[in-house]
């Protein structure tokens, strides 16, 4: 119940925001596209990129002729891959945490179909699971999806968005890079252990449509 509460307050929150643009030209539209995500400690760095994928809808209400507001409300995969090397265990175990997202980018159009996007996001930690697929002494194999408790994360993740895309109306591609500013691992919870202060940190790439 309070799950649905909190993502019913962020639905709202980004209906608000489209309410309050409205009377300004604004296009609505539906994106989605590939991830590639990982968490920023000393464990975990380019090889633990984890593949994943973000889906969801957008308004971009135009401020002139080369500004615009964009609030997006996504679902969005992220975490990372840890990856076993060594004589006893071959494989990976991958860190899936997936949230319902809510970035407010301005979009700065530098010419007629390219621009610049930046914003906040916050987003709510929905699940969290592990998924490992592995082979011990190259004889036994294991393969197992499992939940986490969400007590071992923080509720809520917010950072930075970044990114750059074209506008071809009605089609829109682009890539955004989202940079998390909070830990994602709760304090004094065995998480916290393992990922100490790691943050999300997120590459999309993404194509949409307008209507």
């Amino acid at each position: 119940m309070k799950k649905m509460m909190i993502i019913s307050t962020i639905t709202l929150l980004f209906l608000s925001t489209v309410g309050k643009v409205t009377a300004q030209e604004s296009r609505f539209g539906i994106k989605g596209g590939l991830n590639v995500s990982t968490l920023t400690t000393d464990e975990f760095d380019d090889k633990n990129l984890k593949p994943g994928f973000h889906i969801g809808i957008f308004n971009k209400v135009s401020l002139g002729e080369a500004l615009a507001i964009q609030p997006e409300l996504l679902f969005i995969t992220k975490g990372a891959k840890y990856s076993y090397d060594n004589p006893l265990v071959e494989g990976d175990t991958k860190f899936n945490l997936n949230y319902i997202e809510l970035p407010v980018k301005v979009v700065v159009n530098l010419l007629e179909i390219f621009e610049v996007q930046f914003g906040p996001y916050v987003g709510y930690l929905v699940s969290a699971k592990s998924e490992t697929n592995a082979e011990v002494l190259n004889f036994w194999n294991i393969a197992s999806e499992d939940e986490i408790d969400r007590k071992q994360f923080k509720a809520f993740d917010y950072g930075l968005s970044l990114g750059v895309g074209l506008d071809l109306d009605p089609l829109i591609v682009g890539i955004n890079y989202n940079l998390g500013l909070t830990p994602v691992a709760e304090k004094n919870e065995i998480s916290n252990n393992i990922l100490g202060s790691a943050k999300n940190s997120v590459i999309q790439a993404y194509i949409g449509i307008k209507f």
